[in-house]
């Protein structure tokens, strides 16, 4: 068996793996992690989990890797539905490509910068009680994790950079849009180091977020690149 072969099994490994690592870490935090008003106000105003990146990134990352398990699985029931099958394969590189990789990049370099420089600004630790350590790292160190694996054990095409980066760009803005929603309905910001900036400071803030992830997809363009060369042609002859 080629190395080709051992990296296709490599990388259905990975989307079962990441399928029951995020899927059960999201219905864990959904159903189990409950956080008193008293210790975080935020955590019961509106929108529920679903104001927190974080979350958001998770029920993302559990989107992708089932969905990528779903088109592994595909071929041995309709082998003959190739065209259909290499839309979806389409599909599952475009999503990795400009929201999977990128957005769990961002969620976990910016919690941990964030939590080595004062972890007050992202998770106070009366909320440790609440949130275990297992899951904290599976929402924010796995994520990273599992998309760099999936990189290595699979080539995807990218995008053109405008498309991909134009839509993570737009994920990115709608969410900045949702928080504002969210403090309008409970004059409260999702995240404890928003409290602490002034308007102008806020929108530098925000700005370099989005400098930041239009840094982090080209990284990952980069990354795919560097690992698997420019060509697929290249690639097979490379593996085989």
């Amino acid at each position: 068996m080629g190395l080709a072969s051992y990296l296709t099994v490599a990388n259905i490994a990975v989307h079962v793996l990441g399928t029951i690592t995020f899927v059960f870490s999201v219905y864990y935090n959904y159903v189990y992690v409950n956080i008193p008003t008293h210790v975080n106000p935020i955590d019961d105003a509106f929108g529920g989990k679903f104001k927190y990146l974080t979350f958001l990134d998770g029920c993302f990352q559990a989107l992708f890797f089932l969905y990528a398990l779903i088109v592994d699985i595909l071929p041995l029931i309709f082998p003959s539905k190739s065209s259909i099958l290499e839309t979806l394969t389409q599909v599952k590189s475009f999503f990795f490509a400009s929201i999977a990789f990128p957005l769990s990049m961002f969620v976990s370099t910016t919690f941990w910068s964030l939590w080595f420089i004062d972890r007050s600004l992202v998770m106070p630790k009366n909320i440790d009680l609440y949130f275990p350590t297992w899951l904290n790292h599976t929402m924010h160190t796995f994520v990273l994790v599992f998309a760099c694996l999936e990189m290595v054990t699979a080539y995807r095409p990218y995008p053109s950079r405008i498309f991909g980066m134009t839509t993570h760009i737009c994920l990115q803005l709608s969410y900045l849009i949702w928080i504002h929603i969210v403090y309008s309905q409970c004059n409260m910001w999702v995240y404890p180091i928003l409290t602490q900036l002034n308007w102008p400071l806020r929108c530098l803030f925000f700005l370099g977020t989005f400098v930041y992830t239009s840094i982090l997809y080209m990284i990952g363009e980069y990354f795919n690149k560097f690992v698997w060369g420019y060509q697929p042609q290249k690639v097979q002859e490379k593996r085989q």
